[in-house]
């Protein structure tokens, strides 16, 4: 019989796990290998990927804190880069911190030909990143005050690590092995130690890698199914609430949150400016609760 050789990962998170660590449970996918990307692979839709992400947050990047209202009254329907203010108030496409954290992310992966937590923190906490969020702020301080980089992520299901996350299935799509998963979860509770948003990420990078393969578009329920399937099985706190909006009063998993209102969205045929539309306005709080 094969002996079984584990990565140095691997045995991180094992370790992470049994000692209680890791804000996330063990769900059955990381004992699943996604498989190898087909024969004759165009691997310019993984440089696509990449691509679309610089260019989609540099499309958001000034507009992203306003809410729909606001941002129609004062550019419309936005089709191209907004003045900047770091390029003289001039249109042009500069994407953000989570951008910036992303490619960092790539260049470190391919320096040292796999993914290596330590290195990765170092360079996140070794040059300036452009617009930086507080918890990616508070992990900087932790790791330079000392902590081992798995201790430094606050617990904070902000949205950071997962808009740097999808660079984390490149080093694996040649062997199409489970240690894909392993260091998605590690990379993302660098930053954010926190179980909806590592949940999150691992869900995300499962549905880019099912995306690369396919010809075609997915079905709109797809979308929702697929990330619910994996999150439910990944996430332990039961403590969410949201900040703003039209549901303050929940409490709860953050993949049922999204199961249940992503869903009724689909129902009313909602496109996705409707459903933030109501959300902030609080129109379908009454059709929900």
């Amino acid at each position: 019989m094969r002996e079984v050789i584990l990565s140095d990962n691997v045995r991180i998170l094992a370790w992470l796990f049994e000692t209680g660590q890791i804000d996330l449970k063990r769900g059955a996918l990381f004992d699943v290998s996604p498989g190898p990307l087909p024969q004759g692979f165009d691997f310019d839709r993984v440089e696509g990927m990449m691509l679309g992400l610089a260019v989609g947050d540099a499309l958001g990047n000034t507009s992203e804190s306003m809410l729909p209202e606001q941002r129609r009254a004062r550019y419309g329907e936005i089709r191209d880069y907004l003045p900047n203010r770091y390029a003289d108030d001039r249109p042009v496409g500069l994407p953000s911190d989570d951008t910036q954290m992303a490619f960092w992310t790539l260049d470190q992966m391919i320096t040292d030909g796999e993914f290596k937590p330590e290195r990765v923190a170092e360079r996140f906490c070794g040059g300036e990143i452009f617009g930086i969020g507080g918890t990616v702020k508070g992990f900087i301080a932790n790791y330079k005050a000392g902590l081992d980089w798995y201790r430094c992520g606050p617990k904070s299901a902000g949205n950071g690590a997962l808009m740097r996350i999808a660079p984390m299935l490149i080093p694996h799509i040649r062997s199409g092995s489970s240690d894909v998963w392993v260091d998605t979860a590690l990379s993302a509770m660098m930053t954010h130690n926190d179980s909806a948003s590592t949940a999150a990420c691992v869900s995300f990078v499962h549905m880019l890698w099912r995306l690369l393969m396919m010809d075609a578009a997915p079905a709109p329920d797809w979308w929702l199914e697929t990330y619910v399937a994996v999150a439910q099985e990944l996430e332990c706190d039961e403590s969410y609430h949201p900040r703003d909006g039209a549901f303050t009063e929940y409490q709860g998993l953050l993949w049922r949150f999204v199961q249940d209102k992503v869903s009724w969205a689909y129902r009313q045929g909602l496109s996705v400016r409707e459903a933030c539309d109501l959300w902030y306005s609080g129109a379908f709080l009454l059709e929900t609760v």
